[in-house]
């Protein structure tokens, strides 16, 4: 029987995690906050930050100073070290969880094997730098992590051993890669036409950029085309684009809320739920009873009533990933594979007892 965490420990990785979260999006050599900032940011007292540092500092991922701070290092090459470029932001306050989680086991699967899988933010990066920096590196190995745009693998792929992307949200294949199934909107919909509803909303994120979310337009076109094929009607209030930084979330439920016929149901981005569930409780809307949410993706953190959601499993996804690594470092290649979705059921989704006219 595993043994119950004690609450220094508890601490200390706490401490530990944010910390971790807070190297990755800074750049190498960049200097992290002061020790009492760090204190209050992790909600931790002195011993407990400076042993989560010197476990990271042994980890070689900083270098502490006395005199002038404490920086990211910048991992050293070796034939056993795998570059991960990120495109995704890793919160430092705990949020998005889906993708901690799915690096986190890929770090596992690495290091059981004898490899280390060091992570490096890719955002505002340009393909030519990047790929120059980890090949004067001695970089051989890499994985495109969730990137916009093709260019990176095209750049890697002729530079690298190995080189494949991990959930790309692109459309083209210019390697060995593991994708989201298509068939995500497609399974929303069934599910939410076998409990009777017709009246669907759908917010989705365009961004400022559209061209930079080209996953979301074909799940979105998905939407168009079958409600069309069953012959439901989409009220042009019922569709919402999000900005990239959500900034008009509110300006989009309360289009969708406020539109006539109004819907029964409302597909939104696990991203926007805390920010739903907050505009809902204002105006005294029962989200669960008088309209259903149908989230895409892992929920961030914990809501009530509980989420029905279509998504992935980080931990599968992470294993899956990680064979298809071995096979095609060894030239036993598996090709490109889709993930599973699977429906996690919760009570924001309840069977529709009439349905609309």
């Amino acid at each position: 029987m595993k043994s119950k965490e004690g609450i220094r420990s508890r601490k200390i990785r706490r401490a530990t995690e944010y910390l971790k979260e807070l190297l990755y999006r800074q750049p190498y050599g960049e200097r992290l906050p002061g020790i009492r900032t760090l204190m209050k940011k992790t909600g931790c007292g002195r011993i407990i930050v400076c042993h989560a540092l010197r476990k990271l500092e042994e980890e070689e991922l900083l270098r502490i100073d006395p005199r002038r701070g404490i920086f990211r290092n910048k991992p050293g090459s070796s034939d056993k070290e795998i570059r991960l470029l990120n495109w995704q932001i890793l919160d430092v306050e705990g949020n998005n969880l889906f993708f901690r989680h799915l690096y986190d086991r890929l770090f596992e699967l690495a290091a059981a094997s004898g490899r280390k899988i060091t992570l490096e933010n890719a955002i505002g990066r340009q393909p030519e730098e990047l790929t120059e920096e980890m090949v004067s590196s001695g970089i051989t190995r890499c994985i495109v992590g969730s990137a916009f745009s093709p260019d990176f693998a095209i750049a890697l792929k002729k530079r690298m051993k190995v080189c494949m992307e991990l959930l790309p949200q692109h459309t083209s294949r210019v390697t060995a890669e593991l994708r989201d199934s298509p068939d995500m909107t497609a399974r929303q919909l069934d599910y939410l036409f076998n409990l009777g509803y017709r009246r669907i909303a759908y917010i989705y994120f365009g961004g400022d950029d559209i061209s930079r979310y080209p996953v979301h337009i074909l799940r979105l076109l998905d939407y168009y085309r079958i409600m069309a094929v069953k012959g439901y009607q989409v009220n042009p209030d019922w569709v919402f684009s999000i900005d990239d930084d959500c900034r008009n979330i509110e300006n989009g439920i309360s289009q969708i809320l406020n539109s006539n016929p109004k819907p029964e149901a409302l597909i939104v981005p696990s991203e926007i739920f805390s920010r739903l569930y907050s505009y809902c409780r204002k105006l005294n809307i029962r989200i669960g009873k008088d309209i259903a949410v149908f989230a895409c993706e892992d929920i961030l953190e914990q809501q009530f009533p509980n989420v029905t959601v279509i998504t992935n499993n980080p931990e599968e996804i992470a294993g899956k990933f990680w064979d298809m690594f071995l096979a095609e470092e060894s030239g036993e290649g598996m090709g490109s594979i889709s993930t599973n979705f699977l429906i996690r059921i919760g009570r924001t989704v309840p069977h529709l007892k009439t349905t609309a006219k």
